[in-house]
């Protein structure tokens, strides 16, 4: 049923994949040819606590679809929440065979199928967990998006080449203690070794087809390097001077999660990059 909320229509859909019932949260408004936005929750997130953190509906000039992933909701424990399949060992363990890159492929299609957006406007965002889903999205099925944003997320160099490059948007604090910035297993979250984050971002850039040339632009304290490629295409990362894991300018996930910086907002940088990068 719809209801208002944030002066903006809210939908929960439902969707049957792999003999599991599937949820997503649909918000925002738009008529024919809206651009759709689809941010992917970290471990033990919800599709609400995305909406919640990000503060991306009352920002987004179109419709935003948070779409759940299976596991515990509200549990950061990585044994048991939430979790996208984002390669092995990356996902809930409960769901070791979970095809989220078919799911959100279905549940994409479906809104399509029944929203008025316009299918070559479809962006991506993921936090943490989410946003190693995206990374694989962005090689798995870049045929359906436009540009994606990354937000303490990690990549391992795992996928296939893409059908097509996506301009990136990656941000990440220095003081992330469950994907580290500067590489290695962090001593919250996953036990798994990390590469750096500009290690990170300049490995996708060259996997995106980027020169390797880099543009540094600075905020107060934190940077934006930048790597572009022909035409349209860049790579950039943002370095989060001083912020753990965390949305950039949002609101922390728990009470007792780390901050985020505030004198950076994520939300409004990442939606003018997609208005750089409006159509696949």
């Amino acid at each position: 049923m719809d209801h208002k909320l944030w002066g903006v229509t809210e939908r929960w859909l439902e969707l049957e994949w792999q003999g599991q019932r599937r949820r997503a949260l649909l918000q925002g408004a738009g008529g024919p040819g809206a651009p759709l936005f689809v941010l992917l929750h970290g471990t033990g997130g919800t599709p609400r606590l995305m909406a919640r953190i990000t503060g991306f509906t009352a920002k987004a000039p179109g419709l935003v679809l948070y779409p759940a992933a299976l596991g515990e909701p509200g549990s950061e424990d990585p044994a048991v929440g939430a979790a996208w399949n984002a390669g092995p060992g990356r996902g809930c363990p409960a769901f070791p065979d979970a095809d989220d890159v078919g799911f959100l492929r279905a549940l994409i299609a479906e809104v399509g199928a029944a929203m008025p957006v316009d299918r070559n406007r479809i962006h991506l965002a993921g936090l943490s967990n989410g946003g190693r889903m995206a990374y694989r999205l962005g090689l798995e099925a870049a045929d359906l998006f436009a540009s994606l944003a990354v937000v303490a997320g990690a990549w391992d160099d795992a996928g296939p080449e893409p059908v097509r490059p996506l301009p990136t948007l990656i941000f990440h604090g220095t003081e992330d203690q469950h994907i580290p910035y500067n590489g290695g297993m962090g001593t919250k979250g996953r036990k798994v070794v990390h590469r750096s984050a500009p290690e990170t971002a300049f490995a996708w850039a060259t996997k995106m087809g980027c020169t390797p040339k880099i543009q540094r632009t600075t905020q107060g304290p934190h940077h934006l390097d930048s790597a572009r490629g022909e035409e349209w295409l860049e790579v950039g990362l943002w370095t989060v001077t001083g912020q753990g894991h965390a949305w950039p300018g949002g609101r922390p996930w728990s009470p007792t999660a780390d901050h985020p910086a505030p004198d950076l907002d994520a939300t409004g940088l990442i939606l003018d990059f997609f208005a750089r990068h409006p159509s696949r």
